[in-house]
């Protein structure tokens, strides 16, 4: 069995339905333990391995941290994305050169030999804080 888990909550603002069975609270908390402030979080009246968690879902369904917002389904916009990269390589230059100069392939020849793939790079989403990061463009880099 896991070992429970709980930070003091210092404070917590902007409840909101975190699903449409309305059974998950997402608020903005502040942990007094850790440094940063307001950090994202979702509230669960039944985990089992964080108090704070309960203590935060059952505080924002008595509406101490205010109303709790509709939850809003995800637009695409939303939504992670993959995104690729385009890349055309050789397969060895070194090697192209050598058969070129031996007379071995032609220069049309040469052609064939170019590799053209798409690499996944990862997910990709418009940023709603673009200030302090560049919209996820590399979440998930491989």
């Amino acid at each position: 069995m896991a070992t429970e888990v709980s930070y003091e909550v210092t404070a917590a603002r902007n409840p909101k339905w975190a699903n449409s069975e309305k059974n998950l609270i997402d608020l903005e908390v502040d942990f007094k333990d850790l440094t940063e402030d307001w950090l994202p979080y979702t509230a669960d009246p039944t985990d089992t391995n964080t108090e704070h968690s309960r203590y935060l879902y059952t505080q924002a369904l008595n509406g101490v941290y205010g109303t709790v917002a509709d939850f809003v389904e995800p637009t695409d916009q939303d939504r992670w994305t993959p995104f690729f990269e385009d890349k055309v390589e050789v397969s060895n230059e070194g090697l192209v050169q050598l058969l070129l100069e031996k007379g071995v392939i032609t220069d049309e020849e040469v052609d064939s030999i170019l590799l053209e793939t798409q690499d996944f790079q990862g997910f990709w989403r418009k940023a709603s804080d673009t200030a302090s990061h560049q919209g996820g463009r590399w979440f998930g880099k491989t």
